[in-house]
């Protein structure tokens, strides 16, 4: 069943989203794309924060090319929406404009499209066992969506690395160049996804969605000292007006 493919688990204020497609290392078929869309679209305003990870070896193979293949065997054009893969509308707009906050538990191999989930979420998590990449160069193309997301959310060099090798990083290299924030053994690393989930999920949900959206704004869109201290303000006030009379600050700060 289609339901199996990606799964979810309510833990109250925050949810626990896993694609389960171990067999194909939770490679990203449409059905399992659409099944997360759901999910997503039903977690959102009663969860705060979302724990994504996967079961198995993987934690997300990339958009299935198998499937793809199919397609274009079928006489399917690439550009066209027949074969319009629905992941780029999940991350891109979705995730993207979604009020949770996301953390990403990398517990296995992560390439391509698993990568660019990575670097999506405003924080992510990886077992000292996984490895992550972006193949595309191997295959002769530039890895458009994967490669321009790891773009904007490390340096260049970094960036340059993945982008222009091919060759799989490994957990102490991600916390290194920034795309998680932390590794942990395989065996803990969900225990700690809960346990920061929780941590996140106890704040204000309203001030939780804007931090996303200066997270994303700051200093993608606004690169300006100045700007960015004015958006900041303007965060604030509109957190004080949509929360009401509740202190956004503590008092003696």
């Amino acid at each position: 069943m289609d339901d199996d493919l990606v799964l979810m688990e309510d833990c109250g204020t925050y949810a626990v989203i896993t694609f389960n497609r171990p067999e194909k290392l939770n490679a990203l078929s449409s059905p399992m794309v659409a099944r997360l869309q759901a999910l997503l679209e039903d977690s959102r305003g009663k969860h705060s924060v979302i724990v994504i990870t996967g079961n198995g070896t993987a934690f997300c193979a990339g958009v299935d090319l198998r499937e793809r293949n199919a397609w274009v065997r079928g006489g399917a054009k690439i550009r066209g929406d027949s074969v319009r893969n629905k992941w780029y509308d999940t991350i891109g707009t979705i995730i993207r404009n979604h009020p949770a906050i996301f953390i990403v538990a990398v517990n296995g191999l992560c390439l391509g499209a698993g990568t660019t989930l990575i670097n999506l979420a405003e924080l992510a998590i990886m077992a000292e066992e996984a490895e992550i990449g972006i193949p595309q160069i191997t295959w002769g193309i530039y890895p458009g969506v994967a490669g321009a997301a790891m773009q904007t959310r490390v340096r260049r060099k970094h960036a340059g690395w993945s982008n222009l090798t091919g060759k799989r990083i490994g957990a102490e290299e991600a916390v290194e160049m920034g795309v998680v924030n932390f590794a942990v053994p395989r065996e803990r690393l969900l225990e700690e996804a809960r346990t920061l989930a929780a941590h996140v999920a106890q704040f204000n949900p309203t001030t939780l969605d804007w931090c996303k959206k200066a997270l994303d704004q700051i200093p993608s869109q606004i690169s300006d000292w100045s700007v960015a201290l004015e958006y900041g303000r303007n965060v604030t006030n509109m957190i004080r007006d949509q929360i009401g009379n509740e202190k956004v600050v503590p008092s003696g700060f």
